[in-house]
């Protein structure tokens, strides 16, 4: 049995997939970097482990009204950031997910998660780190496994 081709493929798929990663994390630095230099930006994250995920940035003032959106989704990192439509001139604190009734619920989620980050910020608070979708199906098993011993 040749062992060594399967480990040169395993080597070299993870060294393009991380090529590809850090061509994502740049689009993200880029698309950062163009909306800090317009005013605050507030991220909203949506993490997918099966589905897609998502982040949206908003671009707000001083008066927490938008003045640009993007947002990217998606499954795999040949994902690039677009353009959101629909919240320019809106109010950050008045966003809902019915603002973009028409975008995936990943997209919809992040842009919940980017008013609440927003408002916590705001009121001088601090953002906690979404738990990773491997550390939400630890605590439904622990929870599973807590009910059956009660």
């Amino acid at each position: 049995m040749n062992f060594w081709p399967i480990v040169v493929a395993l080597g070299v798929a993870y060294i393009l997939q991380m090529g590809l990663a850090i061509i994502q994390m740049k689009s993200f630095t880029v698309t950062y970097g163009e909306l800090r230099r317009k005013g605050k930006v507030a991220i909203g994250i949506k993490k997918g482990a099966f589905s897609s995920g998502a982040i949206v940035m908003h671009c707000v003032d001083d008066a927490g009204d938008i003045l640009d959106s993007r947002r990217i989704s998606g499954v795999t990192v040949f994902s690039k950031f677009r353009v959101l439509p629909g919240f320019e001139g809106k109010n950050i604190r008045s966003t809902s997910a019915d603002d973009c009734r028409r975008q995936p619920k990943s997209v919809r989620k992040a842009t919940e998660t980017a008013r609440e980050n927003y408002i916590t910020i705001m009121a001088g608070g601090t953002v906690a780190e979404p738990e990773s979708p491997l550390g939400q199906l630890t605590t439904q098993i622990k929870s599973v496994f807590k009910k059956r011993k009660e």
